[in-house]
């Protein structure tokens, strides 16, 4: 979950609420160069596009951050929420809409990749849904249910996947994201999902359900067999499971009370 995870030209804002996006940390602060004068709430509601233009020669972002990253520049640390979630089974997904511009939602499993130099980008392995128009009838909460397919793996462990919550407005040219996109604003979380076959995780998400799983994440989801976990999340129903990958972590059975929750984002990058 998800999400979660650019900032426009006008006053667009929003944010997931449930799954639990991740939170802004001492690291992300330590690493976002000029960003790190901003308050949380501006740093998980802002449009991705005004927020990637708060740079400062004096006040360089470390080499590896990358504010479009899918994420809201957002990666898995092993603090962070992890929210569990079954495979096939329908979840919650919630929202609170502070300024709302007409747009186009998307919310998706997205998976880290790191490239040569280190830097993490979350790509979409998977859509869940799409809400088109999006925010036209005013701001405020609002929430609507969603469901992992079993088909998606390597989501058994906290980190190795995330919920991205992308919202893109034409009309304000903004991106609000549980992820990245050209314009609007992306939210992530930590999910872990149980059900899907053929799993090797170590970060976020994990399904509840898989057989002989060894996963590497934060949560754990209820209804494997066999499992050994070490991270996150952990997802019911995969087969021949061996965890070793992700971004955000959510899990949602046989947690011990904990929940994380996370964003995902589509091929589409942007957050709010």
């Amino acid at each position: 979950m998800a999400l979660l995870l650019a900032t426009p030209f006008v006053d667009a804002h929003g944010q997931m609420t449930k799954p639990t996006p991740r939170p802004i940390t001492e690291q992300y602060r330590a690493d976002c160069g000029a960003l790190s004068g901003a308050g949380d709430q501006e740093l998980q509601y802002a449009p991705v596009e005004l927020l990637s233009q708060r740079t400062q020669s004096d006040q360089p972002a470390a080499a590896t951050f990358n504010i479009m990253n899918g994420c809201r520049g957002l990666v898995y640390e092993a603090e962070n929420p992890v929210t569990t979630l079954t495979a096939g089974t329908p979840f919650d997904v919630e929202w609170y809409i502070q300024a709302p511009h007409p747009g186009t939602m998307v919310l998706s499993v997205v998976k880290p990749s790191t490239d040569s130099s280190g830097t993490i980008t979350y790509e979409s392995v998977a859509e869940l849904l799409t809400i088109d128009p999006f925010a036209s009838n005013g701001g405020g909460n609002d929430s609507t249910t969603a469901t992992i397919p079993t088909s998606v793996t390597g989501c058994g462990s906290a980190g190795d996947c995330a919920l991205q919550f992308y919202w893109h407005s034409d009309l304000a040219s903004q991106t609000s994201v549980a992820g990245d996109a050209d314009s609007g604003e992306e939210d992530c979380g930590s999910l872990d999902i149980a059900g899907s076959e053929d799993d090797e995780d170590c970060g976020s998400l994990d399904i509840a359900g898989s057989e002989d799983d060894e996963d590497c994440g934060s949560l754990d989801v209820a209804g494997s067999d066999e499992d050994e976990d070490c991270g996150s999340l952990d997802v019911a129903g995969s087969e021949e499971e061996a965890a070793a990958v992700s971004e955000s972590s959510l899990s949602f059975d046989n947690l011990d009370s904990s929940y994380t929750s996370g964003k995902v984002q589509t091929a589409k990058q942007s957050a709010y």
